[in-house]
């Protein structure tokens, strides 16, 4: 495989005897070697979400020192067992780039990469971890053979990657009126694109560079968990794309105006008018 170059595959995704336990178990990731301490170099870019010591209960304890990137196609990706890790939570990382060292922490026989495809992208515990880990992780050689990713899209694209770009501006309040979601990257899909740029500070040409698709994945990550009410004093890029959805002025500080624009928001859609974003209201944006 391509993307393992420089690795030996030790023990393959699926059923196996377990090398300390002695019993047959479901193996969710591959385990790859190559020399203790080597550096390990991401293989796809994405957000680190975790970066650290896997504690007990957290749904990455017994993996030692992990780093777990969330991708541009809303997975996670987890790279344990690591001598220590060399990002910290919240970077952005680019394929190819060190993001930490093979070892031989956690519950293990010997210095290896666990590397994992996790399904769900948790923010919190537990991280993604399912006691089925048949069903909630995908064979990690498979996933990497069809990876895509939404680098480099510009006008006259289309396909699922153009989609889910234009699934992820809608989601964070760039809208899409005349054409919606249909695939096909053309004028109102640049025009979001700019617009999400201005919004960050970055160049705003309406091209999906490395740079706004990282940018793009980082605001997405913010609305894939809700994390409590969100109301009057409420501050940051979530009350950002809350503004936006809700059709206020866009400041970032969840004041008055916001608060009477969410409540308009609710009394449209036949929630509880009490200009505060619970769960319901929550999920009836998002």
């Amino acid at each position: 495989m391509a993307e393992f170059h420089g690795y030996r595959i030790t023990s393959p995704y699926g059923y196996r005897t377990h090398p300390i336990r002695g019993t047959r178990e479901f193996h969710a990731g591959v385990d790859l070697a190559k020399t203790h301490k080597s550096p390990i170099y991401a293989f796809t870019q994405g957000t680190v979400i975790y970066a650290g010591l896997g504690k007990n209960g957290t749904g990455l304890g017994g993996y030692g020192n992990v780093v777990l990137i969330r991708d541009n196609n809303n997975r996670a990706q987890l790279y344990a067992h690591l001598d220590s890790a060399a990002v910290t939570k919240g970077r952005v990382v680019k394929k190819g780039q060190n993001i930490g060292y093979q070892g031989r922490t956690g519950f293990v026989t010997g210095s290896h990469l666990h590397y994992e495809i996790r399904k769900k992208v948790e923010i919190t515990p537990p991280y993604g971890y399912r006691s089925n880990k048949q069903t909630s992780t995908v064979n990690p050689i498979a996933y990497l053979n069809q990876f895509k990713n939404s680098e480099y899209l510009k006008d006259g694209d289309q396909g699922n990657a153009v989609k889910k770009l234009q699934s992820q501006l809608v989601k964070l309040g760039f809208r899409l009126d005349r054409f919606g979601q249909d695939g096909i990257f053309e004028k109102e899909t640049e025009k979001a694109v700019k617009a999400f740029q201005v919004s960050q500070n970055i160049k705003a040409d309406g091209t999906v560079s490395p740079v706004t698709s990282s940018k793009l994945e980082k605001a997405s990550t913010l609305v894939a968990n809700y994390r409590g009410l969100i109301k009057r004093g409420s501050k940051g890029e979530i009350v950002r794309i809350i503004q936006r959805k809700v059709g206020t002025k866009v400041d970032g500080i969840f004041g008055p105006k916001t608060e009477n624009a969410v409540k308009h928001y609710q009394q449209r859609h036949n929630l509880k008018v009490d200009g505060i974003v619970g769960p319901k209201t929550w999920q009836q944006l998002f």
